[in-house]
Order: structure tokens, then sequence, then C-alpha cells
């Protein structure tokens, strides 16, 4: 009778840890989604950051006028994006993606 019993509560346990199991599974599986996420987000800022700097290089070398204002105009459209992405990452995330569909 003893054994009986143990043997059911260890085949309860069992099934507790199972469930436990998969739980945790779903959660670790959302972050790692979420991590990737923020991978892809840090990807885009540090390319923002990039064209930033390289048209403020372009800016600084004082090309022909005409050519002044499209660098300008391109800086303030990467630091519209760099604002967006700081403020709102998860709405510039989406957006970004929408964009890349797109083009596709």
């Amino acid at each position: 009778m003893k054994t009986t019993a143990l043997v059911q509560k260890n085949s309860e346990a069992t099934r507790a840890l199972a469930v436990q199991e998969d739980i945790l599974e779903k959660e670790l599986g959302e972050i790692q989604k979420v991590l990737l996420a923020m991978q892809e987000q840090q990807q885009k800022q540090l390319e923002l950051i990039l064209a930033i700097g390289k048209t403020g290089k372009l800016w600084e070398s004082r090309r022909e006028p005409s050519q002044d204002r499209a660098a300008i105009e391109t800086a303030n459209s990467a630091s519209e994006k760099a604002k967006q992405m700081v403020s709102n990452p998860v709405e510039a995330l989406a957006g970004q993606k929408q964009a890349n569909i797109d083009r596709a």
C-alpha cells in the first residue's frame, strides 16, 4: 500500500514538473523573441548613428550649395528616425519592418 501511494505521488510530481517545463519553455521562447527584437533595434540604431555621422562629414566638407542642402535633408531625416527609435523603439521597429515589407 505504501508503495502504491509513493508511486502515485511520484507520478503526480512528474506531471507537475512536465507542466512547469512546458511553461518555462514557452517563457524562454518569448524571452528569446524579445532579445532578438532588441538586437535588431540596436542594429538599426547603430546604422542610423553611422548614417548621421557620414552625413555630418559630408556637410562639414562644404560641397556645392545644392549638395549641402541634400546632405542636411538626409541628416535631418536620419536624425528624426533616430529620435523615433529612441522615443518609441517598439513602434519604430514595427514601422521599419513594414517599410522593409513594402520595399520587397
